[in-house]
């Protein structure tokens, strides 16, 4: 069989493996956007490096847009096969698959209108009926994706033929993320290939450990930040209320907290919610500026046992993970402008992580020339991102086409980090007796982390698969 990297090569973004058995069987181990380089964003997510009818099956690791992002472009193209995620994926896969399109649009709408400017012939083209320039999908195609999505339990071996089966194991990271291993017999020889897909960090929020794929021929790894070590997670809680300390108590600043709406923000709020039980949280309104991340946060409810037993003990004693007085959630764009140019000091949390797009950037852009303001950066933001601009300790930044200075203060956190570091992958590793797998495979991470974790794990057997490398196993 063939093993074929067309995404996460040495990059972050773009996540898609390719299986090809010798039979010709072929299976898609996820597929998503690629944001590597914003400018040429439609140029390298628009075609496929293979013809999607072709493709047998795809299984998806979990739901976020950099791993699910391109499936509606496949089944655009002819892909019309089965969808295999876990039950929890299902859910939230529909919800950032439909916020992917319509994100697609507005900026898609910016562009054109931007070009027409002062032109009466200026139209909004709605997503439900268009692709348009710069969206690679429209409802339609979300929508048959939806319907292709199969819901599938943890530790359970599916049968896929008579050469094929497999078995998802809890990977941590998110809701519903998945860690998948591939049981693939070939002339009477049967092998094991693991896909990671992102792993957790271990004693996390809410989500459990990552749980390791056992008797392992070849691994597929994410490595994004396996040259880093994080702050200790169970620190959090602390760095939190320092952060809320400093700003909105002592200042009566802003502390402005970018965001992914799946996990990132649901660990975040989490965190708050247990010092307002503790009687530690001051007395400061918290705002939750995301629509998707208002649903998503129900979808905790509706799947508690996924998560860790700590978050499990915590929902049975207080009734609710997120729930709390001092929470206040944000729908119209009219109260998040009120909020955010609003002289009180408040916590806004909002997507996107790495500042690019959504409604954060009116809420950085509104405060980032407040010198009592904090933009706390909680999260991996790609170069390129505004997110990673900010992080460079830039005196001005370009938001909306303008030049901002930077006078508010700029921070990171990686307590709330979905991704394990170095000694977290090490652990991992160890876990699913890595010097005994033939060959390991370093996907999702740039360049210098992948360098650092194949020097950590000090084996022959590692490889850094460049975009469209290919290997017999």
């Amino acid at each position: 069989m063939k093993l074929t990297f067309w995404g996460a090569a040495r990059q972050v973004t773009g996540s898609m493996h390719l299986l090809t058995l010798d039979n010709g069987y072929t299976i898609l181990i996820d597929c998503g956007l690629n944001y590597e380089n914003k400018k040429e964003f439609e140029e390298n997510n628009r075609n496929f490096p293979f013809l999607p009818g072709y493709i047998d099956l795809v299984v998806l690791t979990h739901a976020h847009i950099d791993h699910s992002g391109n499936l509606p472009n496949l089944i655009k193209q002819g892909y019309d096969g089965q969808i295999l995620c876990t039950d929890a994926s299902v859910d939230l896969t529909k919800n950032l698959l439909l916020d992917s399109m319509n994100v697609q649009m507005i900026e898609s709408n910016k562009k054109r209108n931007a070009r027409k400017k002062g032109s009466k012939k200026v139209k909004f083209h709605r997503a439900e009926n268009n692709s348009g320039e710069g969206v690679l999908y429209n409802r339609k195609h979300v929508e048959a994706t939806i319907d292709a999505l199969i819901g599938m339990s943890f530790r359970k071996i599916i049968e896929i033929n008579e050469s094929v089966s497999i078995e998802f194991f809890e990977a941590g990271h998110i809701l519903g993320a998945a860690s998948v291993k591939f049981t693939i017999t070939e002339a009477g020889v049967t092998k094991n290939i693991g896909f990671t897909g992102d792993l957790g960090n271990y004693n996390s929020q809410l989500v459990k450990d990552p749980q390791p794929m056992p008797n392992l021929d070849y691994l597929v790894s994410e490595s994004t930040y396996g040259g880093r070590m994080h702050q200790d997670v169970s620190d959090a809680e602390e760095i939190l209320l320092n952060y809320i300390q400093n700003t909105c108590v002592k200042y009566i600043g802003k502390l402005v907290i970018p965001a992914f709406s799946v996990g990132r923000t649901q660990s975040i709020i989490f965190a708050f919610h247990q010092l307002q039980v503790k009687g530690l949280l001051p007395d400061i309104k918290i705002f939750t500026d995301s629509p998707l991340a208002i649903r998503t946060t129900k979808l905790y409810d509706r799947y508690l046992t996924s998560l860790n037993d700590d978050a499990q003990n915590f929902y049975k004693k207080h009734g609710s993970l997120f729930a709390f007085n001092q929470l206040h959630s944000i729908e119209d764009s009219k109260e998040s402008e009120m909020i955010s140019t609003s002289l009180e000091p408040v916590v806004i949390i909002s997507a996107a992580g790495m500042v690019e797009g959504g409604r954060i950037q009116e809420h950085v852009r509104n405060n980032i020339g407040n010198p009592f303001s904090t933009i706390l950066i909680a999260g991996y933001c790609a170069e390129g991102t505004l997110g990673h601009e900010l992080l460079q300790g830039r005196p001005s930044v370009v938001i909306n086409k303008r030049d901002r200075q930077v006078y508010a203060k700029i921070a990171r956190t990686d307590a709330f980090s979905a991704h394990p570091d170095q000694k977290g992958l090490m652990r991992y590793y160890e876990s699913i007796d890595y010097k005994s797998i033939k060959k390991i495979f370093l996907v999702h991470g740039d360049e210098t982390s992948m360098r650092a974790l194949k020097e950590c794990i000090n084996l022959p057997s590692v490889e850094m698969p460049i975009e469209g490398e290919s290997f017999l196993l």
